[in-house]
């Protein structure tokens, strides 16, 4: 599985956007692929402005994209008759869907749901994918202390009253101090995990109330463009801020980035070709029955297979089949008068002028 990242610019740069589907050729399939491509795919339905907007260059080549390599934008996919924005310019006042999620064809089925969020640290929505991969399982993970529980006066206060507890019931004469100071590390652990998933709970139920409220004031804006409601909407999206911006600075002190390093290899034309015609030959989705559809590889190639299977069995025929089949067929048969003419003899006239007709013709030169 290959996932990419992309922040393609906000001009019109079709070459930029070919050479990365050039580049994308090499890596292994399928793909995952999303970010912020800056172009509507769909003027019409991804666009809401007082004046209408062209197909650009830069769509176009994406569109051949997704022919070329069996990508699939997985929201329109899903909402195929929706609206729904990712981006608001505020200085043309033109409210766009610019931010996409592609995945080869492949991975259709695995995709569980795709939404788009509202808008709260950045000026666009989080686009999320959920998709189902049974056979991985998540890594384990050693528990650590969240070193921000230790700037909050609040979290302190709790590890004190905690170790001063603690410290009451257990005196230094009651045991050895290393094992007091091991059971101390256990205690603390189990009262802060319990203290951050209260607090983490608290925070989650914050986010998902101011969530509704910014995704009803957006709707709101998307109706009305009112001072009014853009004020609300900064105003939620504000407050929205401020809750999550500490967990946005614990995430990027726990990140972990790797670069890889891919120089140029032989037989780039070939794989950009071969990717190609795998696309074309990909099948994204089969009828089972009349109602009844998938898109499952594995439900794909097994109804291909019962098919081909059946196709080509041999049906065991018994005799009395065989003679019901014949008896009713009226063979025909020749007359009394051309069967004593088939049967008669050859004469030699017969078979001289048959000699002759059938003899390649010679031209004899006279004398001079």
């Amino acid at each position: 599985l290959t996932l990419v990242v992309v922040y393609a610019p906000d001009i019109n740069d079709p070459q930029m956007l070919g050479g990365f589907l050039l580049q994308l050729a090499l890596f292994p399939m399928p793909w995952v692929v999303g970010g912020d491509f800056n172009c509507m795919l769909d003027p019409i339905m991804d666009g809401l402005s007082s004046v209408s907007a062209d197909l650009t260059k830069s769509a176009r080549t994406i569109l051949e994209g997704l022919e070329d390599f069996a990508l699939v934008d997985v929201w329109r996919h899903g909402h195929p008759t929706s609206k729904q924005y990712s981006f608001h310019s505020q200085v043309n006042n033109m409210f766009s869907r610019i931010d996409f999620m592609l995945i080869s064809s492949s991975l259709l089925h695995r995709v569980e749901a795709c939404s788009y969020h509202p808008r709260s640290i950045l000026d666009h929505s989080p686009l999320d994918l959920i998709m189902n991969f049974p056979k991985i399982q998540p890594p384990s993970r050693r528990w650590q202390l969240n070193p921000r529980l230790l700037i909050r006066e609040e979290s302190r206060a709790m590890i004190r009253n905690r170790i001063e507890e603690y410290m009451e019931v257990n005196t230094p004469d009651s045991a050895a101090l290393d094992i007091i100071w091991e059971a101390l590390k256990a205690t603390l652990r189990g009262h802060i995990i319990s203290y951050s998933v209260a607090h983490r709970k608290k925070a989650q139920a914050q986010v998902l109330e101011l969530e509704l409220d910014l995704w009803q004031a957006e709707t709101e804006e998307y109706k009305n463009h009112s001072a009014e409601t853009r004020e609300r909407v900064a105003k939620i999206r504000h407050e929205f801020n401020m809750l999550t911006t500490s967990k946005a600075e614990y995430a990027l002190l726990r990140i972990k980035s790797r670069y890889y390093a891919r120089g140029d290899k032989a037989g780039k034309l070939l794989a950009w070709q071969l990717r190609k015609e795998e696309a074309e030959r990909k099948i994204r989705e089969i009828s089972i029955s009349d109602s009844t559809t998938s898109k499952d590889p594995e439900v794909i190639n097994g109804t291909f297979a019962s098919y081909y299977s059946t196709l080509y069995t041999s049906e065991k025929g018994s005799r009395d089949q065989m003679s019901s089949f014949l008896d009713g067929i009226e063979v025909p048969t020749l007359g009394e008068g051309i069967r004593l003419l088939l049967e008669r003899p050859v004469t030699t006239i017969e078979l001289l002028a048959i000699s002759l007709r059938t003899s390649p013709s010679v031209v004899l030169s006279g004398p001079g």
